[in-house]
């Protein structure tokens, strides 16, 4: 939640009515349940609570201080004879998917971790399929994870002929033998089931490769199936999916229409211009501010995405985008050297980015973000530059913790190589697109038309990882 000196703020009333996303995965022990929650959700913990090994109660509420935003219930697998543990799985889902439960009780989704049979042996158990049966008839969202993809593609290659392994084509010949090995031994089982949904990982034990593009899959899978409710707190529990990040953080006033605002115009003041009128324009950024970085969710302890260190160094950034181009020269004593930083320019190298740090805050620039909002056409590049900068900065920032071990916390190192690499690669180009884009020629259909919102989402999908 914000400090003082905004407006009221979307993602608190969103998370007002579900703080946190609750998972219950299932299944037996040594299927990676626990590296599985590790890697999707950014923390480091023994996630799965055993009384003993292979041991847990479904009951537990399994919390990490290194995710505030998820809520894990666990489950064992259901071996063959053995019925109370999933006599125990069913009545838990009936109780928590009941209509009168409120919504930040009820089960999100259950993910049904489920290793891959390697030797011939069976992928599904009789408890399992209950317990898809159950999900599919009830409408709780379920997803099969098949685990341990990468072990399947092992066995592969070691079926590998010696003239084989030689062929240049080898890396090819093993992914799409593993492919066609992975539908006949797990797909095929499931085709008695209507819609059940599957994903598979692979590199989730200590030493491998992570395959990120399936746990992006899963993240994907996951929020297509939770309630519309639940869309934004799935994107802001999981620490994989930049692309699911990205799209909360740009969305949030556009997909819950229920919460009180209908657009991202809203903040570019044009669809919801009261709600502006009458506070500073550095007060309606501070508000910009604290809704994208809450939609992302780093584990930031120290508060330094909110601090107004890393303010400053927005305001930096999109200094340069807000005066009139005649008018540059009046707000810096000279801006020969670095034209291309303000977007006038098309291009900027690595060498030229410390001179954002060397230019500093622009007095003028100050004096004019602490006057009443108003709308002109610096006011729209201001909010257009503050949220594309913002959220490309936080699109970089994620790439550069994503492969730190987790609960990846972060750091203010972290934090100055994401803004310097935003500023060597797209700050410029953006900046000159919203120049374009937002001029006083142009002005009067924006506001009537709301394109802004269409335009900073084209921007931002055009400079994002993909």
């Amino acid at each position: 939640m914000a400090g003082g000196g905004t407006l009221p703020l979307e993602t608190d009333k969103i998370l007002a009515k579900c703080p946190k996303l609750r998972v219950l995965v299932v299944g037996k022990s040594g299927t990676g349940k626990s590296s599985l929650i590790n890697h999707v959700f950014g923390i480091k913990q023994q996630v799965v609570s055993h009384q003993a090994r292979g041991v847990c109660n479904i009951h537990d509420e399994i919390t990490s201080p290194d995710n505030p935003r998820l809520i894990l219930h666990d489950s064992m697998g259901f071996e063959p004879g053995q019925v109370t543990n999933l006599e125990n799985a069913i009545a838990f889902l009936e109780a928590r998917s009941a209509e009168n439960i409120a919504i930040q009780d009820q089960v999100h989704v259950v993910w049904l971790c489920i290793k891959i049979p390697h030797a011939g042996g069976r992928v599904l158990e009789t408890g399992d399929e209950k317990l898809i049966e159950f999900a599919l008839h009830q409408k709780v969202p379920l997803i099969i994870v098949f685990t341990q993809f990468d072990k399947l593609k092992s066995l592969v290659e070691q079926e590998l002929t010696d003239e084989e392994m030689d062929s240049d084509e080898c890396d090819e010949n093993v992914t799409q033998r593993s492919a066609t090995k992975f539908v006949e031994i797990c797909l095929r089982p499931l085709e008695r089931f209507n819609s059940v949904r599957y994903a598979q990982t692979s590199g989730l034990t200590e030493g491998m490769h992570v395959d990120r593009a399936a746990l992006r899959l899963l993240v994907e899978a996951t929020q297509d199936m939770v309630k519309e409710n639940v869309w934004f707190v799935t994107a802001v529990a999981q620490r994989t999916s930049a692309r699911a990040k990205v799209d909360s953080s740009i969305n949030i006033l556009i997909v819950f229409h229920a919460s009180g605002s209908n657009s991202l115009g809203y903040w570019l003041g044009l669809a919801s211009t009261t709600k502006l009128f009458g506070s500073p324009l550095q007060t309606c950024l501070k508000t910009i501010h604290f809704e994208i970085t809450a939609s992302w969710n780093f584990n930031d302890p120290d508060e330094l995405l909110t601090n107004d260190t890393f303010k400053q160094k927005l305001y930096s950034l999109i200094q340069f985008v807000v005066p009139e181009d005649k008018e540059i020269r009046t707000w810096f004593d000279n801006v020969d050297p670095f034209q291309a930083l303000i977007g006038i320019g098309t291009a900027i190298t690595a060498a030229a980015a410390p001179i954002f740090v060397a230019i500093g805050l622009s007095t003028m620039f100050m004096k004019w973000i602490r006057a009443v909002y108003n709308e002109t056409p610096e006011a729209l590049r201001c909010l257009m530059a503050y949220i594309c900068d913002l959220t490309l900065i936080m699109d970089h920032l994620f790439l550069e913790t994503l492969d730190v071990p987790p609960p990846r916390r972060l750091t203010q190192a972290h934090i100055d190589s994401a803004v310097q690499s935003y500023q060597t690669s797209s700050a410029a180009k953006v900046h000159t697109e919203l120049r374009m884009y937002a001029n006083r020629a142009t002005f009067a259909q924006i506001v009537q038309s709301n394109k802004a919102e269409h335009k900073v989402k084209d921007i931002i999908d055009s400079y994002c990882s993909k």
